[in-house]
């Protein structure tokens, strides 16, 4: 399985002294869970006009840090970037490099979103620069390279900081344009430092985005445009979810519950601590309690065995044969033989022990007496028995009261047997933030109907989100319905 990437974690470089810097490397603690008013535009608004200031604040501390690792440039090497800067400016016409990387920006209020790509080599002639070892393979503390925008006229350069933290392969990265410093992330590099992927990440103007590493041109230059179509899909997406529709007049005979489970420190170095499910399960949490009629709301966060199996069992006793259940783990995910897994936080990857066996969850779920029966699940190697996923439309109103009627057991997962990505853009994976986003932007919505959204959000991506109708666990054509307060 393809390890995922960390998000919130002391860097500290074993080879390299960042005794300065240390706070930079701080991420600032989760706000309280509980919201206490419904989100409507304003809050919204006043959220991001938030998030933005705090990402300003970022960029200024990580630039500041940064002029203690980054080297003045010799005239040669100035001389050679500037030939440099004006020659490589189509993604297909790189230079060989020992790295390529891509970044897409997201748009802001009234912006489009902004896309960059280049390349890194290690810079070995630098004074400040250290050789070190890790995983029997020779690394350069300092690397630099170019970066241009994707609108063929704006060149910058990148440098990027090495080093080696909790036996991983870290990074530092700043990208200056005109001499001023515009983006700035923190990287996780895997496989021997040949691929990364970043974390942190700011803009100028307080944007976030996305960035990763490739050893392959071909692999970059397919990144970027799974970036570029991912944003229009993503832009489609929301502006197809924001419908809004009225209340429908429907019957809800039981009441709504929710199981959130997100692991994501993970206890042992072989498990990569993971950035999205415990933001994905925190949010999705907030807008269950506050939007819609959720009765209760169980979020478990970096559970163990005990304290996974311990929630099914008070989710079981809560519920009724006529209640609405969710059931959303997101985490890490394996696959022994032909058996999948969810992996708890105090898991050894060298045994199995610990792991808990997807048939055990099963049976769980089958015990689980309740109406409507929705498991989403975004981990690798999901692997349950499907039925068939055909539905007519028909008018919206009757259909969600046919849907609400009848007997449902379904399962959503990111993906099947395969890995999965942890983050999008930002802090939420894409299977949660989609979900987010129709949760946010309907006022009624089917779990298909979701289902559908997450399916667009991710095309064009290597991972196949499933929608698995559960016959064998008694489903009779219903469906999950999220019906908001009125």
């Amino acid at each position: 399985m393809i390890k995922r990437i960390i998000l919130s974690i002391i860097i500290f470089f074993g080879l390299i002294t960042f005794a300065q810097s240390e706070n930079s490397w701080i991420k600032k603690k989760d706000k309280t869970e509980e919201v206490k008013k419904v989100e409507n535009k304003s809050s919204s608004w006043i959220k991001k006009k938030k998030e933005v200031k705090e990402n300003k604040k970022k960029l200024k501390e990580k630039i500041k840090d940064s002029k203690s690792w980054i080297s003045k440039k010799s005239k040669d090497k100035v001389k050679d970037i500037k030939k440099k800067l004006k020659k490589h400016k189509s993604v297909n016409n790189l230079p060989k490099a020992e790295l390529y990387f891509a970044i897409a920006i997201e748009p802001g209020e009234n912006e489009e979103a902004q896309y960059i790509y280049g390349y890194i080599n290690s810079d070995k002639k630098s004074e400040k620069t250290k050789k070190f070892k890790f995983k029997n393979n020779n690394f350069y503390s300092l690397n630099d390279g170019i970066a241009f925008f994707d609108d063929n006229k704006t060149t910058c350069q990148i440098d990027v900081l090495k080093g080696v933290a909790f036996n991983e392969l870290k990074g530092k990265a700043i990208i200056k344009c005109r001499n001023k410093e515009i983006f700035a992330a923190d990287i996780n590099f895997e496989n021997n430092g040949k691929y990364g992927k970043g974390y942190n990440i700011v803009f100028k103007g307080g944007r976030s985005g996305t960035l990763e590493f490739n050893n392959l041109i071909e692999k970059n230059i397919a990144k970027l445009e799974n970036y570029k179509t991912t944003t229009s899909q993503k832009t489609l997406f929301a502006d197809s979810s924001k419908e809004e529709n009225d209340n429908l007049n429907l019957k809800i005979t039981g009441k709504y519950y929710a199981l959130l489970i997100g692991n994501s420190k993970y206890e042992k170095v072989e498990w990569s601590s993971l950035t999205s499910p415990v933001n994905d399960v925190s949010e999705i949490g907030k807008i269950l309690k506050t939007k819609y009629n959720f009765e209760d709301v169980l979020i478990v966060k970096d559970a163990n065995r005990n304290e996974m199996f311990e929630a099914f069992e008070k989710l079981s006793e809560m519920t009724t044969d006529v209640d609405y259940v969710l059931i959303y783990y997101a985490g890490h995910g394996d696959v022994k033989g032909n058996k999948s897994y969810w992996i708890p936080v105090d898991a050894q990857k060298a045994s199995i022990r610990n792991w808990i066996n997807l048939s055990d969850i099963e049976n769980y779920l089958v015990d689980i007496p309740a109406h409507h029966l929705a498991v989403m699940v975004d981990s690798c190697y999901f692997s349950v028995s499907k039925g068939s996923n055909e539905i007519k439309k028909k008018q919206k109103n009757m259909l969600y009261q046919k849907l609400i009627k009848k007997r449902a057991r379904i399962v959503l997962s990111s993906g099947q047997n395969e890995p999965v990505d942890d983050t999008g853009a930002g802090k939420h994976s894409i299977f949660g933030m989609s979900f987010i986003n129709s949760l946010k932007n309907n006022k009624v919505i089917s779990l298909r109907d979701i289902g559908n959204n997450i399916a667009y959000a991710h095309a064009g991506m290597r991972q196949q989100p499933y929608l698995h109708l559960m016959y064998n666990w008694g489903h009779n054509n219903g469906d999950f319905v999220f019906v908001s307060k009125k």
